[in-house]
């Protein structure tokens, strides 16, 4: 008995298949469920490759001594295990919020808590990047400050020019 379908029906099929296999995979909890997925947000690889990166293009830009990359070293690394438990804060927030949305009986009062929560704890973030910055900048020569503020300059206008002038 050969078992025969047409064209038309084939996605139909295909579709009704993969409902069937999610509605059978949804019956289990993944281990990445729940709180523990916005944990797992949190990549310490992917964190110090990103440290590296920065570091490296900053350190070529300002020309740094062995001795100032020691110095911002240290700021950068105590800047990210300062930030580290409240970004896990903004994510387990986020996570709430995403469910809050979809939930008929949350308040838009209470969405708007949230919302309000994160941006607070983000503030909190850029207090500590600020203070960060300022001690970099005691770090920092006269020209080196020069570069920056002409890279930031640059960045912040559009314009690549001005990140290249050391005047």
């Amino acid at each position: 008995m050969k078992f025969e379908v047409n064209k038309a029906a084939k996605p139909a099929i295909i579709v009704a298949g993969l409902l069937a296999i999610a509605g059978t995979a949804s019956q289990f909890q993944p281990a990445w469920a729940g709180k523990a997925l916005s944990a797992a947000l949190i990549d310490p690889d992917l964190e110090q490759a990103l440290k590296n990166h920065f570091e490296k293009r900053f350190f070529n830009l300002i020309d740094a001594s062995e001795e100032q990359k020691t110095k911002l070293d240290g700021l950068v690394t105590k800047q990210i295990e300062a930030a580290r438990p409240l970004r896990q804060q903004i994510r387990e927030n986020v996570m709430d919020l995403a469910d809050m949305m979809a939930d008929a009986n949350a308040s838009d009062d209470s969405i708007r808590k949230k919302v309000e929560d994160i941006r607070a704890i983000r503030e909190q973030i850029q207090e500590k990047r600020l203070n960060m910055l300022l001690e970099a900048r005691t770090v920092l020569t006269a020209d080196q400050k020069k570069v920056v503020a002409n890279r930031l300059k640059g960045f912040l206008t559009g314009n690549p020019r001005l990140g290249l002038r050391s005047d």
